[in-house]
């Protein structure tokens, strides 16, 4: 009789901790829908809808964590291979519910029109506030991911085990879409002239004229901004600039020297063939020093593809000129079509600037949302297109490890990571009509990738290039370029092929801690060219392989495998 009543209530324990066990599922379930009803309304800047959705969502939570507690629960956890997936199941709903209370609420109250610009000016003591929430909404998601993180998924039964990664996923998810408003946000008040006005020196770079950076940069704006208000106080461009120089205008280092040339200081179209965005601004301040010589206190890097995201949130701008810019018509306008319409170099100039003058107006009288702007900022920065320096160690550490920073990782922990970048040798415009993709892998020690460059420069097209576009120095329909291929910190160059064939490196050396070859690629007319590169003796390190690789006219797929595999 005593076997059967413990036979018995064991088996109604189990029923009971099953059916506490789909209640709780149930719940967590319910409460996905509210989660998406919380950020639609945060991002409609609907304050009451959110908080109200997260108040039902607070009920949600807590009902899934009420039936994992008690004692029953509690001694369930202890066995063996029923204890480990009991357990699991409280912490995502502990974690669950901790995230409503340290993320969700409060997010209910982020005011992001505090991004946003009004009248030429940011509201300062706003953004003060919206970093504070976003700090704690910041934190709270890596406490969570902290817990999650650790639980043994190995011997947790598959639904029970989905529930974890999805969880875990989420959160990561999360975390990569908080890093870089986290990052702005931390620095955006004191950039924006808190503490004192600031100057900011902006150049645009020219696609269609690849550089390691970018492209050519050739157009110019100061900004000034004292305590929010935002206004530009000057507008330079390359013929301001005396050049070329018999000797480079500031002293050059020699292993950047030893791949590029000395001309990285000699002319200003050259500069950013560096692939260190601190190191171009520390040679363009060279020029500035000589030739303008205006304070600057940082410097800021955009692209015409950079303005194309940006005005899809603030829609379209007029310009002087009569056209309408848009965010479907600014790279082929700006990159393309105005060198057919203006012949001399210093009208080429003076449209660029009045495209970049347009826009800056737009940004700065509040025009479009600011979800939108956070998102056109936040592609453009991954993608390389907005890039950013100053002397400020507090604002540098910040974004040390972003793309932003212009300024690949020097040190060998971490994930391993390539460098892709492309100079346009024509002196031509011609590189708009190039497109490039890359296929990487790092496995056992060894980094590979294969980097297409493919032109769709016909002859037709080729017939009617304006000289401005076309250049002096090659015939109509090549387009030749300089590749310089990084390896990660601390691996060995080992090979480099183009289209098969061993190639013959125009330069192999270290630079910025890395090993690096460059190698020309020659395309003519419709063409495409395969360049495979090989380092090894690659520290172990993260699994994770990144590339970077220069922002060219139109995206640049990169596609990662593992090695062999």
């Amino acid at each position: 009789m005593l076997l059967v009543l413990i036979v018995a209530g064991a088996a109604f324990a189990a029923v009971k901790l099953y059916d506490r066990a789909m209640t709780t599922r149930a719940h967590l379930e319910a409460a996905m829908g509210e989660v998406q009803t919380v950020q639609q309304s945060v991002l409609a800047q609907d304050t009451a809808a959110a908080t109200e959705a997260a108040a039902r969502l607070a009920q949600e939570t807590s009902a899934a964590l009420e039936p994992t507690q008690g004692r029953l629960w509690a001694f369930a956890e202890y066995v063996p291979w029923v204890g480990s997936n009991l357990a699991a199941v409280r912490q995502v709903a502990e974690v669950t519910d901790a995230l409503v209370a340290d993320v969700v609420t409060p997010a209910t109250q982020l005011n992001l029109a505090a991004l946003a610009p009004s009248g030429g000016r940011i509201d300062v003591a706003a953004l003060g506030e919206l970093s504070t929430v976003v700090d704690g909404v910041a934190t709270g998601v890596e406490k969570a991911s902290s817990t999650i993180n650790k639980i043994d998924k190995s011997g947790l039964i598959d639904q029970v085990s989905a529930g974890v990664v999805k969880l875990e996923g989420a959160l990561a998810k999360l975390d990569e879409t908080l890093a870089p408003v986290h990052e702005i946000l931390g620095v955006l008040p004191e950039a924006l002239g808190a503490g004192g006005a600031r100057d900011y020196l902006v150049m645009f770079q020219g696609n269609s004229e690849a550089r390691s950076l970018g492209g050519n940069a050739a157009v110019f704006i100061v900004i000034h901004v004292d305590n929010g208000a935002i206004s530009i106080t000057e507008h330079v461009d390359s013929s301001d600039f005396k050049q070329p120089l018999d000797e480079p205008v500031v002293p050059l280092d020699p292993e950047a020297v030893a791949i590029y040339g000395d001309k990285i200081g000699r002319y200003t179209p050259d500069f950013t063939m560096v692939p260190d965005f601190p190191t171009a601004s520390g040679i363009l301040q060279g020029w500035w020093d000589r030739d303008v010589q205006t304070n600057v206190d940082a410097y800021i890097s955009m692209d015409p593809v950079a303005l194309s995201y940006l005005l899809a949130a603030t829609g379209p701008v007029a310009l002087p000129t009569g056209d309408t810019l848009t965010a479907e018509n600014a790279v082929p306008l700006l990159l393309n079509e105005a060198y057919f319409r203006y012949e001399d170099p210093l009208m080429q100039n003076a449209f660029f600037g009045a495209a970049a003058d347009a826009v800056f107006t737009a940004l700065t009288s509040g025009t479009g949302s600011p979800t939108g702007l956070i998102s056109a900022l936040g592609r453009a920065a991954a993608e390389g297109r907005i890039l950013y320096t100053s002397e400020d160690p507090d604002e540098m550490a910040l974004i040390a490890s972003s793309r932003m920073s212009g300024r690949m990782p020097t040190a060998a922990e971490g994930n391993p990571l390539l460098g892709v970048f492309v100079n346009d040798n024509t002196a031509s415009k011609k590189s708009y009509y190039l497109d490039m993709s890359i296929d990487a892998c790092a496995a056992d020690g060894e980094t590979s990738a294969s980097v297409t460059l493919k032109s769709s420069l016909d002859e037709a097209e080729a017939a009617r290039l304006p000289y401005y576009i076309a250049g002096p120095y090659y015939p109509l329909g090549d387009i030749s370029s300089y590749v310089v291929l990084y390896g990660p910190v601390g691996s060995m160059f080992a090979s480099v092929e183009i289209d098969g064939q061993a190639a013959t490196p125009l330069a192999v050396g270290q630079h910025l801690g890395r090993p690096a070859v460059k190698v020309e690629v020659l395309n003519h007319y419709v063409s495409e060219h395969v360049i495979d590169v090989r380092f090894t003796d690659v520290p172990a390190g993260g699994e994770d392989l990144e590339v970077w690789h220069t922002p060219m006219t139109r995206e640049t797929p990169v596609t990662l495998t593992s090695c062999g595999g």
